[in-house]
Protein backbone atom coordinates (compact mmCIF):
# COMPACT_ATOMS: atom_id res chain seq x y z
CA UNK A 1 0.00 0.00 0.00
CA UNK A 2 1.37 3.64 -0.88
CA UNK A 3 0.38 5.67 1.66
CA UNK A 4 0.22 9.62 0.07
CA UNK A 5 -0.96 12.60 2.01
CA UNK A 6 -3.06 14.83 0.33
CA UNK A 7 -3.17 18.13 2.73
CA UNK A 8 0.62 17.84 2.44
CA UNK A 9 2.09 20.68 1.00
CA UNK A 10 4.00 18.29 -1.41
CA UNK A 11 2.00 17.41 -4.68
CA UNK A 12 1.00 14.02 -4.53
CA UNK A 13 3.03 13.07 -7.88
CA UNK A 14 6.60 14.19 -6.20
CA UNK A 15 5.28 11.90 -3.24
CA UNK A 16 4.72 9.15 -5.43
CA UNK A 17 7.71 9.52 -7.19
CA UNK A 18 9.54 9.89 -4.40
CA UNK A 19 8.26 6.29 -3.34
CA UNK A 20 8.83 4.66 -6.51
CA UNK A 21 12.42 6.36 -6.37
CA UNK A 22 13.07 4.53 -2.69
CA UNK A 23 11.93 1.50 -3.90
CA UNK A 24 14.41 1.87 -6.61
CA UNK A 25 16.74 2.81 -4.14
CA UNK A 26 16.08 -0.33 -1.48
CA UNK A 27 16.52 -2.36 -4.47
CA UNK A 28 12.68 -3.52 -3.69
CA UNK A 29 12.19 -2.77 -7.73
CA UNK A 30 15.78 -3.81 -9.31
CA UNK A 31 17.60 -2.58 -12.49
CA UNK A 32 15.53 -4.24 -15.23
CA UNK A 33 12.24 -5.22 -13.44
CA UNK A 34 9.04 -3.29 -14.65
CA UNK A 35 7.24 -0.72 -12.49
CA UNK A 36 3.44 -1.67 -11.72
CA UNK A 37 1.40 -0.29 -14.20
CA UNK A 38 -0.87 2.59 -13.70
CA UNK A 39 -3.59 0.40 -12.75
CA UNK A 40 -1.60 -1.38 -10.16
CA UNK A 41 -0.23 1.63 -8.93
CA UNK A 42 -3.61 3.26 -8.75
CA UNK A 43 -4.72 0.54 -6.55
CA UNK A 44 -1.68 0.55 -4.51
CA UNK A 45 -2.93 4.18 -3.17
CA UNK A 46 -6.04 2.87 -2.99
CA UNK A 47 -7.33 5.17 -6.15
CA UNK A 48 -6.65 8.37 -4.41
CA UNK A 49 -4.60 9.56 -7.02
CA UNK A 50 -5.29 10.02 -10.80
CA UNK A 51 -3.52 8.20 -13.70
CA UNK A 52 -2.57 11.58 -14.83
CA UNK A 53 -0.88 12.26 -11.27
CA UNK A 54 0.39 8.23 -11.51
CA UNK A 55 1.83 9.70 -15.12
CA UNK A 56 3.23 12.76 -13.84
CA UNK A 57 5.02 10.75 -11.17
CA UNK A 58 6.78 8.36 -13.86
CA UNK A 59 7.78 11.29 -16.09
CA UNK A 60 10.18 12.56 -13.14
CA UNK A 61 11.62 9.22 -12.71
CA UNK A 62 12.04 9.64 -16.63
CA UNK A 63 13.56 12.59 -16.76
CA UNK A 64 15.87 11.91 -13.41
CA UNK A 65 17.04 8.69 -15.97
CA UNK A 66 15.94 6.17 -13.80
CA UNK A 67 12.94 4.83 -15.55
CA UNK A 68 12.55 4.03 -19.05
CA UNK A 69 9.01 3.42 -21.00
CA UNK A 70 8.71 0.80 -23.41
CA UNK A 71 6.11 1.17 -25.75
CA UNK A 72 3.14 -2.07 -25.39
CA UNK A 73 5.27 -3.23 -22.27
CA UNK A 74 5.65 -1.08 -19.24
CA UNK A 75 8.10 1.07 -17.43
CA UNK A 76 11.64 0.08 -16.51
CA UNK A 77 14.28 0.69 -14.22
CA UNK A 78 17.02 1.39 -15.72
CA UNK A 79 19.06 3.17 -13.03
CA UNK A 80 19.65 3.10 -9.47
CA UNK A 81 19.28 7.08 -7.92
CA UNK A 82 22.61 8.53 -8.12
CA UNK A 83 24.47 5.50 -9.35
CA UNK A 84 25.76 4.25 -12.67
CA UNK A 85 23.30 3.50 -15.94
CA UNK A 86 22.68 -0.37 -16.16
Amino acid sequence: MIDLDPDAMTPLYVQLANVLRDRIRSGEIPVGRRLPSQSELEAETGGTVSRRTIKTALEVLVDEGLVQGVQGKGVYVIALPGGPQA
